[in-house]
């Protein structure tokens, strides 16, 4: 566990120091094309962006209640796991779809570190019970580590 969470809280603290970064590609005075330039809507992104960050958090929030509201967790996170990889292939296509949009940029890379950390806490969570169960521990680790990959 200690192994996973220095990696993880040191890679959230350049993921808070990127996003507090105001360097903009679109942004007149930063070198790149001025804003509307390049048939890019200015409009559009922040709006696609928003839904995407409303529906990442819902089906993290969906997700993440099936672990926590089941009376066995192997069978919680089993259920995760089944949502998850029902779902992943839309998710990570939309998320592909705004990644390289620096109008979005901020607000998935707020989605994600938010989520991320929501998801990887239930491995704190359930810690006792993973240390005396193997198989509940492979599960929770492939369940974050797929939620991961949404991302990558």
């Amino acid at each position: 566990m200690r192994r996973r969470l220095a990696p993880t809280l040191t890679a959230l603290a350049c993921v808070l120091a990127l996003a507090g970064c105001h360097w903009s590609y679109t942004g007149s005075n930063s070198g790149g094309i001025g804003g509307g330039a390049g048939g890019v809507g200015v409009g559009s992104a922040p709006d696609n962006a928003d839904a995407l960050v409303k529906s990442l958090n819902d089906f993290t929030e969906e997700m993440l209640s099936k672990v926590e509201k089941a009376v066995d967790t192997k069978a919680g996170v089993a259920e995760a796991q089944a949502l998850l990889d029902a779902r992943k292939n839309e998710l990570a296509g939309r998320l592909a779809a705004l990644k390289h949009d620096p109008a979005a940029k901020k607000s998935l890379l707020e989605a994600e570190v938010d989520n991320t950390d929501r998801v990887h806490r239930l491995q704190l969570k359930y810690a006792d019970a993973a240390a005396r169960d193997a198989e509940l521990k492979a599960r929770l680790e492939r369940l974050i580590n797929d939620y991961d990959a949404l991302f990558r």
